[in-house]
């Protein structure tokens, strides 16, 4: 069953009225506890239920972030230590991550090592991992497009290698985005720490949560109240995130064409789907052998091009080359 046609299902059968919930997800091969998050969130909204019944296919955006621990080790020294694989006493694991479905107006969700602890029957939070792994492979196998800051070099690596340990499979195909590979690719801002970048980017003053290195050490010692703080440190990370995925995504010329998951023929911005443009009076893009008329987009900015070149093939055939 493909990621999308089981909440279809789900959907249809929590209206007939006839089905529990339990066994709903037993008929769509997904957890309980993942169905009855997802049919929570539109019982009480008939009209959002019809609209996920008959869709216009709109993407499905994870905005995500993980928060994982150190690594317990044996050193002689910290300055340029080059640490043997056989003095570490544990590898990292992850404490917990948060996600959103962008543009679908629910809240900021988590979950972390000491989440549902005790239904595991286990001696500590971080052998809880695999839950929190399967979770997460859940939603990212959901997702269309993955957005998370420092996505490529961090949280994409950091997830698969769990979900190999795991032996899970790869995930469904998705695109990424990287804010943070937008900015270094476009921008001198001073810093491209993603704090920063929220401030400078917004008239919001309130960014990232502070945090010191002790919160970390508690989290790894199964202290609950610093498994929480990580929690909420994460959700908030996702609030500020999403403030600077808005504000750079109209700059990022290898975004993945969001326009492709609507089943209507309308013209839309390929970065946010959106059908408000505009053309650019007086103005083309020029390629090496022809021209093409330009739109932007009135939600993200986006420049985009038209695929149908304004030139006539008697001007493209007078056309010459550089050698």
């Amino acid at each position: 069953m493909s990621k999308k046609q089981w909440k279809k299902d789900a959907l249809a059968m929590m209206i007939e009225g006839d089905t529990s919930w339990r066994q709903i997800a037993i008929n769509v091969g997904k957890p309980k506890s993942t169905v009855s998050d997802y049919l929570r969130k539109f019982k009480d909204d008939p009209e959002f239920i019809q609209e996920v019944i008959t869709p216009e296919n709109k993407p499905k955006i994870l905005l995500y972030d993980l928060e994982t621990s150190m690594i317990l080790c044996y050193t002689w020294g910290i300055w340029q230590a080059n640490i043997n694989t056989q003095a570490i006493l544990e590898d990292w694991s992850i404490i917990c991550f948060a996600w959103q479905w962008y543009g679908e107006g629910g809240e900021v969700q988590s979950c972390s090592v000491h989440d549902e602890f005790d239904k595991h029957h286990v001696q500590r939070f971080r052998d809880n991992e695999r839950y929190l792994v399967e979770r997460l492979w859940e939603l990212v196998d959901e997702a269309d497009v993955l957005v998370a800051y420092n996505l490529k070099r961090f949280d994409k690596k950091k997830m698969n290698a769990k979900f190999l340990e795991y032996k899970l499979p790869p995930p469904s195909p998705y695109k990424v985005v990287d804010p943070l590979v937008i900015c270094k690719s476009n921008f001198a801002i001073t810093s491209n720490k993603m704090d920063y970048v929220s401030k400078y980017v917004s008239d919001v003053e309130e960014g990232k949560i502070g945090t010191n290195l002790q919160l970390w050490l508690d989290s790894m010692s199964d202290d609950e109240d610093a498994l929480d703080e990580m929690a909420r440190y994460c959700r908030n990370d996702i609030a500020v995130l999403s403030r600077v995925y808005e504000a750079v995504r109209g700059w990022d010329n290898k975004s993945p064409n969001l326009a492709l998951h609507y089943t209507d023929e309308k013209i839309r911005c390929n970065s946010c789907g959106s059908t408000d443009l505009e053309e650019i009076p007086n103005k083309s893009h020029h390629t090496t052998l022809s021209s093409f008329d330009i739109l932007r987009c009135r939600n993200c900015g986006k420049v985009l091009r038209k695929r149908k070149t304004t030139l006539s093939k008697e001007k493209r055939e007078s056309l010459l080359m550089n050698t």
